[in-house]
C-alpha cells in the first residue's frame, strides 16, 4: 500500500527533460542520495502537496523538492537526510531534548553552520500553535525567542508574529527532523531549540546548547 501511495505522488514530481539539477556529490553534509521513495522527508512534503488545494502553496513545494534531485534523471533520486548513523561521520551531538509538557523527546545534532537533524524526535502533536522556536541567550521564552525554525522547511523563513508559520499539528514518533536556520544565523551561535506553544506561551521541551560546540 505505501508502495501504491509513493508511486501516486511521484506523479506530482516532473522530472525536467535536461540533466537532474543536483549531483550525487552535491548533497549537503547529513544527506546521502537515494529513491525518492524510500526518502521518508520527502515523500512527507509531497503528501501534503497532493492534499493541499493552494495551488500556489503546492508548487512552491514541489519546486523545492526539484531542487534536491540528484544523480540520473532516470533514476528518481534525491538528496535525502541520512539516517542513524549512515551520516558522514560529521555530525556533531548538540544535546538531549528535555520534556516538560506532551511527551517531547530527541537528540540533536549539528550537521553544517545552517543544519540541525533531531533524531528520535517524539511529541503527541497535541499543541495547538506549537513550533520550534531557537534562541541565541537565556533560557527558552518569548522574549529571548529570536529564530523561527519552520518544519517541514519549504524554502521560507519566518519571523514569530507570522500567522503562516508551518505548526506541528500531529504527533511525531521516533522521527528524524531536519530543522534549516535563516540567513544571517549560525548553529554555534544558538544557545537552546524548544518545541514552543505560541497560544499559551509555554516551552514544551528543549534542548541547551553547549557553549563550546564545534563542527
Amino acid at each position: 500500500m505505501q508502495t501504491l501511495i509513493t508511486m501516486s505522488l511521484l506523479v506530482l514530481l516532473p522530472f525536467a527533460s535536461v540533466a537532474a539539477q543536483n549531483s550525487i556529490s552535491s548533497c549537503s553534509i547529513g544527506e546521502e542520495c537515494i529513491s525518492i521513495k524510500t526518502c521518508a522527508p520527502i515523500v512527507e512534503q509531497l503528501t501534503r502537496a497532493k492534499e493541499t488545494s493552494d495551488v500556489v502553496k503546492k508548487r512552491s513545494i514541489i519546486s523545492q523538492v526539484r531542487e534536491k534531485v540528484c544523480g540520473e534523471r532516470s533514476q528518481r533520486l534525491i538528496c535525502c537526510p541520512q539516517e542513524g548513523n549512515q551520516g558522514s561521520g560529521r555530525q556533531v551531538k548538540i544535546g538531549s531534548f528535555k520534556n516538560i509538557f506532551h511527551d517531547i523527546g530527541g537528540e540533536a545534532y549539528a550537521l553544517d553552520s545552517q543544519t540541525i537533524l533531531i533524531k528520535g524526535f517524539t511529541y503527541d502533536g497535541e499543541g495547538p500553535d506549537a513550533f520550534f522556536l531557537a534562541g541565541t541567550s537565556g533560557k527558552p521564552s518569548r522574549a529571548n525567542g529570536n529564530v523561527v525554525l519552520p518544519y517541514p522547511f519549504e524554502g521560507k523563513h519566518f519571523s514569530y508574529s507570522d500567522r503562516d508559520i508551518p505548526l506541528l499539528l500531529r504527533s511525531f514518533d521516533g522521527e528524524e527532523i531536519v530543522l534549516t536556520l535563516p540567513p544571517g544565523k549560525t548553529v554555534d551561535q544558538l544557545r537552546w531549540i524548544s518545541v514552543w506553544c505560541r497560544d499559551y506561551q509555554i516551552n514544551f521541551g528543549h534542548v541547551t546548547f553547549p557553549r563550546n560546540l564545534k563542527f
